[in-house]
């Protein structure tokens, strides 16, 4: 990143010393005043957008308020993937130094995403943002929009797995991390810019731990209809929505047993059941004293609380340990 320096002359050192003295002097802190809601933006960037036939090592960004540093660092994602990537700070400004070489004739794609915090307020940014360049002549043209409807859409991560060169049943987005990557804003809005011509699966993930990778039952999540093909003739798809919820991938498991009366065995369990789905043949009862079953003749499954089921036995003998 350029440094920037200004020469002064001895004369011009007095004259901005007497001001600030004098300007410090009348100075008091502010009064009340409306608090600073407004989000830190990107102002400048290098290259420019959707250059081509770039041969740099570096990226360079400006935002228009100081942020923290490493709200940004964790928010920025580069489409495909580079690593080792160092970056270098200076005010407002930060510089990406790429390690190696880049591919050749390819679109990469830098996304800003919305965890980006302010210094004062902590404002986050309303809108992810996406710089595009090229290493080859051309910039490619695809791409998504939609909405993740939730109570806080801001952040949640939208993944794109590009097909193409790969069996679609054996993607695994638990450990496959995605080709493309951006964030939506604060209203839920998103847009996956600059992909190359192909079909995608895409997901809406509220990526808890940060390392690009669907954790289920740590992430929400939510899957397009259906896999999304954008090409010369369509390369624009929009209303891909999605709607978060969480996979429970938990097996009800048996928290307490106990007998009410000689006929009836209350069992609590971890998590409600549903009623379709359980049968009398999911329930044992082992007489361990007389090495036997105890014969359960009927279940119910409580109506306010469907982790409780009562099982009906036949007769418990008073002395034996089940």
């Amino acid at each position: 990143m350029a440094s920037r320096s200004l020469l002064h002359t001895p004369t011009q050192y007095v004259g901005i010393f007497l001001v600030l003295l004098m300007g410090c002097a009348g100075q008091r802190p502010p009064e009340g005043g409306p608090v600073d809601t407004t989000p830190p933006e990107i102002i400048s960037v290098y290259p420019s957008p959707n250059a081509t036939n770039y041969t740099d090592s570096r990226i360079a960004l400006e935002f228009s308020k100081y942020v923290e540093r490493r709200s940004v660092e964790e928010s920025i994602f580069i489409s495909p993937y580079v690593k080792d990537v160092e970056f270098d700070w200076s005010g407002k400004e930060v510089e990406l130094s790429f390690q190696e070489a880049l591919r050749k004739n390819t679109t990469y794609v830098i996304t800003v995403g919305t965890d980006v915090l302010d210094v004062n307020n902590r404002n986050r940014m309303a809108h992810a943002f996406s710089l595009a360049f090229s290493t080859g002549p051309q910039i490619d043209r695809g791409e998504i929009r939609g909405r993740v409807f939730d109570e806080k859409p801001s952040g949640v991560m939208i993944f794109a797995y590009k097909l193409d060169d790969i069996n679609p049943d054996t993607l695994n987005p638990i450990r496959q991390k995605p080709d493309y990557i951006t964030q939506a804003g604060a209203g839920g809005e998103y847009t996956l810019s600059h992909l190359g011509f192909g079909i995608y699966r895409v997901l809406a993930v509220r990526d808890e731990f940060r390392n690009l990778l669907y954790d289920p039952e740590a992430d929400a999540m939510s899957t397009a209809p259906g896999d999304i093909r954008v090409d010369e003739s369509d390369t624009l798809r929009t209303g891909i929505d999605f709607q978060l919820a969480t996979e429970d991938t938990t097996s009800p498991r048996l928290i307490s047993a106990a007998a009410t009366d000689a006929r009836h065995v209350e069992v609590k369990l971890s998590e409600g059941l549903d009623s379709a789905s359980v049968s009398l043949e999911a329930f044992t009862i082992s007489d361990t004293s007389r090495n036997r079953r105890l014969s359960i003749k009927d279940f119910f499954l409580n109506a306010g609380h469907p982790e409780l089921v009562t099982l009906v036995t036949d007769r418990q003998e008073k002395d034996s340990l089940y």
